[in-house]
């Protein structure tokens, strides 16, 4: 019982990780009216999950331009955790 218990957590908390969230535009949720995809540690342009869509990275201390990891490409710097409206603030 306890086995299957952890496997199912483990099932939803991966599917959960993996999982994009999109923002849309307007009062939308049609896949044509998608703005942004974000993937928890990536934000794409559209619904996109391809490298060369990549408008931000986080890799959970800085949010960098494009999918670089170089520090001359740090926007921002953050010491706590960064929900994806405080994120998606930094490109207007």
């Amino acid at each position: 019982m306890q086995r299957t218990t952890l496997i199912i957590l483990f099932t939803l908390i991966s599917t959960m990780l993996m999982a994009q969230t999109h923002l849309y535009r307007g009062n939308s949720s049609y896949s044509s009216d998608i703005l942004y995809t974000w993937d928890g540690k990536s934000l794409y342009r559209g619904n996109s999950s391809y490298s060369s869509d990549i408008l931000y990275t986080f890799d959970g201390k800085h949010v960098y331009r494009g999918r670089s990891s170089y520090s001359s490409d740090i926007l921002y710097s953050f010491d706590g955790p960064l929900p994806l409206p405080v994120l998606l603030m930094t490109i207007q």
